[in-house]
């Protein structure tokens, strides 16, 4: 089925893309999730469908060199090809909805263009889900539980702070984070690569922007683990943002007393 007649319906809900994680945690399969949102499809579009021109005219590359926080300079077409890589190798990818999408940005840049490079370039994952699974997954006890249950691996610029954060406001249901690598820029994969063999984890977290889609499926194949695109939710928990509603302890539980993990009690407070 082409990108462009699947509907918004079959895309895995949240509550299925946890289930889909703590399968392959418990089974101990490498499993890999990366997200196509617009500043993706900009980096995919290299070389077909926006030239060099209008790519330096896009406000996503204008916004980068403003900020510098895009993490990739463009243009770049080895970056665009491992990005096509990644997705293929990736067990769920993230789209941008047809209708009634969250992304801020121009729509040309959105499902639109997704579809055009999906059919380009042949691209048919066998699982897709909302591009902002990231953000809504952290809303369910059950990925806090996940986060206990399993040994985890930051990977970002924000990994530092966004472990304290957690740490202190999930005490209730302590996270097991055992190690952080920090990340600023695609020239920095290869050494991430090599540093993440130094941790024993079982899910790695990877807030690298659109370096993520090719973190994720590398470190699944390479390490034999779960690696999931996180996207800005280590930003927006570090600095609070409406867009992102994590779940929260109850109060009673945050005085240090142990929640009761049952079978209901892991999905959705």
């Amino acid at each position: 089925m082409s990108l462009k007649t699947f509907p918004d319906g079959k895309l895995l809900s949240d509550l299925e893309v946890l289930r889909r994680i703590h399968k392959a945690l418990r089974q101990k399969k490498p499993f890999s999730l990366v997200r196509i949102g617009d500043g993706e499809n900009i980096v995919l579009a290299q070389g077909k469908f926006l030239s060099n021109q209008k790519i330096e005219q896009t406000y996503w590359v204008q916004q980068g060199r403003r900020t510098g926080r895009k993490g990739v300079d463009l243009p770049n077409l080895n970056l665009r090809d491992r990005m096509l890589k990644g997705i293929k190798q990736a067990d769920i990818v993230g789209i941008c909805r047809r209708h009634n999408d969250e992304v801020a940005a121009p729509t040309r840049f959105k499902r639109e263009l997704t579809n055009k490079i999906f059919d380009y370039y042949n691209l048919q994952p066998a699982n897709l889900c909302y591009v902002f699974c990231n953000r809504k997954i952290v809303s369910y006890r059950y990925f806090w539980k996940l986060l206990h249950q399993y040994r985890t691996l930051l990977i970002s610029k924000w990994a530092d702070r966004y472990a304290q954060k957690i740490k202190g406001k999930y005490s209730c249901l302590p996270p097991q984070i055992i190690g952080t690598i920090n990340f600023q820029h695609y020239d920095q994969i290869p050494t991430v690569l090599k540093k993440v063999g130094k941790y024993d984890f079982d899910l790695a977290l990877i807030s690298a922007g659109v370096n993520a889609v090719i973190l994720a499926p590398a470190i699944a194949k390479r390490y034999k683990k779960v690696a999931i695109d996180f996207g800005k939710t280590m930003m927006y928990t570090v600095l609070p943002n409406k867009r992102l509603q994590p779940w929260t302890p109850p109060k009673s539980s945050r005085d240090g007393s142990s929640p009761t993990l049952t079978a209901t009690s892991i999905i959705k407070s």
